[in-house]
């Protein structure tokens, strides 16, 4: 593994562990229970205003703007990484 692709796990996964991090603490439950594989709504009890406060918090923290159209297709915490990290790529490249 090169420096530059270890960098970029270590940050992945600091990117994972804060959005879960801030998904937990909305969702006011142990971070370690988030799966990425769990929904929103139906598996963490987070209803819209929570997910757009999580979005807000989320766009915050890390300086990103989170298109709206694409967040309503957010359906898992694995949907939300991914929206994330497209986020965070397309602010690297501006």
């Amino acid at each position: 593994m090169t420096p530059n692709s270890a960098l970029a796990v270590r940050e992945s996964s600091k990117i994972k562990s804060d959005v879960r991090k801030l998904v937990a603490q909305i969702a006011k439950m142990d971070a370690g229970k988030v799966r990425e594989s769990a929904s929103i709504r139906d598996d963490l009890g987070i209803d819209s205003l929570a997910a757009m406060e999580i979005l807000a918090s989320i766009e915050k923290r890390l300086g990103i703007v989170i298109d709206e159209a694409k967040a309503f297709d957010v359906v898992t915490v694995e949907d939300l990484l991914d929206l994330v990290t497209q986020c965070l790529k397309k602010k690297k490249r501006l």
